[in-house]
């Protein structure tokens, strides 16, 4: 005998394995309502609507299939049919990318979008893509975009700086492009074979909005001087540039020497840059200005043979006769400022100048007696320190026995 049941409480025995079976999918459960429910389908013969209703009972399906609309399952099914043959004379072969600062790569929006690609993995992003910003919309956040008026601002005062939409586009990494459409908009270009006359026609106003990324990219540029570019005036660092400048020609430094060792095609070029008081500097020849500084203020000219000396004590009398201090006697090396004058203080370059032999070097009553006491400490004369320097050694030179009255 095979007995079967239902959850519902229902059971029954048969004589045969395939009759149980048979009567089991005929049976129905009777609900408490009284009603047998079960898994009824319909079709329509004029639009061909299948319909299947699940738990239900005969006269709830065939109501809630009388309400069908045959108008609008035929209008579905036609939109239907438009889009499977629409889809299907989309070419899904994956296209190469062409762009040459850009290799976008199949899966993204960014593929789908500018290469024109539209193979199953592009296709699939830019759905998803689109789903996401449909949602975010509904729910109020969405918020891709940004007004493009304060970055326009904001780019007026960077190109007032002296930094131009190239050098913003090298430092933040947003294109040219984009940066031309947000500031000028587009414009058709006029002329033949290749040429432009004029500015064009203007085909479409700056943009109205940006994306957020892209300002914040551009807002992280600042109007700092380590922003500008090699042939952009620095207009911040030329006064002290120049003053670091005429303070490596008090030291000796021939201005055609310095100008050689800063690059410049003809030494001599270096004169109008550091007397001329109201020519800017560019930052890349700043920097190379800064650098020479670091390297040479430490260190006295070459004279090993007369025209050695006579070219730096020429600088030095041209410096000193236009009041240009040298690296020792600026007290604040950023600004540029002159030291103090206090009798205490020690100028080590001019000490050594002095033991050099250049009588014409001034030294104060502190740098004299270290003259003297570095002298005696070498093991040389006082007659030869006279010679040399021009300076009397008994005047500077404090005995043991002096100390000790």
């Amino acid at each position: 005998m095979n007995r079967v049941t239902c959850t519902c409480g229902w059971t029954r025995t048969y004589s045969t394995r395939a009759k149980a079976e048979f009567n089991a999918r005929r049976h129905v459960c009777r609900t408490a309502d009284g009603v047998r429910r079960a898994t009824r389908s319909y079709r329509c013969a004029r639009c061909g609507l299948e319909a299947v209703y699940e738990n239900a009972g005969a006269v709830e399906a065939r109501s809630w299939f009388s309400r069908h609309s045959c108008r609008k399952h035929e209008e579905a099914m036609l939109r239907a049919a438009l889009h499977e043959a629409r889809m299907a004379a989309v070419d899904r072969t994956p296209k190469p990318c062409f762009h040459k600062q850009a290799t976008h790569q199949h899966g993204t929006r960014a593929c789908y979008v500018l290469d024109r690609c539209r193979c199953e993995p592009c296709s699939k992003a830019n759905s998803q893509a689109e789903t996401e910003r449909v949602r975010l919309k509904a729910y109020g956040r969405y918020h891709k975009y940004v007004d493009a008026y304060p970055v326009r601002l904001h780019l007026a005062e960077l190109a007032a700086y002296g930094i131009g939409l190239k050098q913003v586009a090298k430092l933040s990494g947003v294109s040219t492009g984009t940066l031309s459409k947000l500031v000028f908009g587009v414009y058709d270009s006029t002329g033949t074979g290749g040429g432009r006359q004029g500015p064009g026609e203007p085909v479409r106003a700056p943009s109205r909005r940006v994306l957020r990324r892209t300002a914040e990219r551009i807002y992280a540029v600042e109007a700092l001087p380590a922003n500008l570019g090699a042939g952009q005036v620095d207009r911040e660092r030329t006064p002290l540039a120049r003053t670091h400048l005429r303070a490596l020609v008090a030291l000796g430094w021939s201005m055609s020497e310095l100008g050689r060792r800063l690059g410049m095609r003809h030494g001599a070029n270096a004169v109008t840059l550091i007397e001329d008081d109201d020519r800017l500097i560019q930052r890349g020849t700043v920097d190379r200005i800064e650098q020479l500084y670091a390297d040479l203020s430490m260190t006295l000219p070459p004279q090993a043979d007369r025209f050695q000396r006579t070219t730096a004590s020429r600088a030095r009398n041209f410096a000193g006769g236009r009041g240009w201090l040298p690296p020792l006697a600026l007290d604040d090396l950023d600004e540029g400022e002159p030291a103090s004058t206090d009798e205490n203080d020690i100028d080590e370059v001019a000490i050594a100048r002095r033991m050099a032999g250049e009588k014409s070097v001034e030294l104060n009553t502190a740098e004299k007696a270290l003259l003297v006491e570095r002298w005696k400490a070498t093991g040389r004369t006082s007659n030869e320190l006279e010679r040399v320097t021009g300076i009397n050694p008994y005047r500077y030179f404090v005995t043991e026995e002096t100390e000790a009255s």
